[in-house]
């Protein structure tokens, strides 16, 4: 079923129960996804917010593996915020295409491009530092599985805090004796140190008495397949979704304290994103990752 928001140039298709395909016709480009083209080596794609790169979100080759790393910080390429979820989109209701069309103004502010919006939820670990080695990059399975040896030498590090899922989602694939992982990452574009306090506890008293206001972030999804899984070395596969916070700073920190899974209202860039196939997955990569974005809004 396809639908289109005249007025703002929005083309919408419901996909799944709960995952909606948003077309920007025409867009604004405040929020925007590049990539760097250097001769022998995979492109990398950054995060360009206003204007500026503010995040490198890793390469788009087949077997590079997963890793963002701040540029600048972010808090200073906004002079306002940009962006504020519509109060009737902030508590639970279902994510179809009546509520894409109230998101149409928000997703003017992107280039044009494809989008999928979705709502799933995360149990919250962090904030991690860029140099503490609880955080998932200092995971010994990530680092076996893309033969890694020291992450600081290899960069891999945000410069920036970030959230991280207390516990992969499982994806098993009994064809190829595979075990999918997939780690979630939310990434904030504010500072902690400079949240107002009164405004964490008051969203953390709402909380706590069962209110869920919802967390908006703009996502990419990267899945490659590293050369130790083509070879049959290991058995074990990680996949990535990241978020930025686009709004609901206050409502992450609350989340946090509350031990409370944090519902993300997601805007997944289909640019930002890679997704590769398992040989044993055949060649159907767009239906693949629309069915992996349809389980995780399924999940929720």
């Amino acid at each position: 079923m396809k639908s289109e928001t005249a007025a703002h140039k929005v083309e919408l298709t419901l996909l799944a129960p709960g995952l909606v395909k948003a077309k920007v016709v025409q867009g604004k480009g405040l929020f925007r996804v590049g990539t760097e083209k250097r001769h022998g080596e995979a492109s990398s794609v950054y995060f360009e917010l206003n204007g500026r790169r503010t995040f490198d979100i890793g390469n788009d080759c087949d077997t590079c593996h997963f890793w963002f790393r701040a540029v600048e910080d972010p808090s200073s390429a906004l002079q306002k915020k940009a962006t504020n979820l519509p109060k009737a989109i902030q508590m639970p209701r279902p994510v179809d295409e009546a509520m894409a069309q109230e998101l149409a103004p928000l997703l003017e502010l992107m280039e044009r491009g494809e989008y999928f919006l979705f709502e799933t939820s995360v149990n919250l670990a962090g904030p991690y530092q860029s140099d503490d080695e609880s955080s998932y990059f200092f995971n010994s399975e990530f680092m076996e599985i893309w033969d890694i040896e020291d992450p600081k030498e290899e960069g891999l590090l945000s410069g920036w805090e970030h959230y991280e899922s207390q516990r992969p989602r499982i994806f098993r694939h009994e064809d190829a004796g595979i075990l999918e992982k997939q780690y979630d990452f939310v990434i904030p574009l504010v500072p902690r140190a400079t949240l107002k306090e009164e405004y964490v506890k008051l969203y953390q008293s709402m909380i706590e008495g069962g209110d869920r206001p919802r967390v908006l972030v703009y996502a990419f999804y990267q899945r490659a397949i590293p050369a130790t899984v083509k070879r049959g070395q290991t058995k074990n596969l990680h996949s990535f979704f990241g978020g930025f916070v686009l709004d609901g700073h206050h409502k992450l920190a609350a989340y946090r304290r509350a031990g409370v899974p944090v519902p993300l209202i997601v805007v997944l860039s289909q640019k930002a994103s890679k997704y590769f196939l398992l040989k044993e997955e055949g060649t159907g990569v767009r239906a693949k990752f629309e069915e992996r974005l349809a389980a995780l809004a399924a999940a929720n």
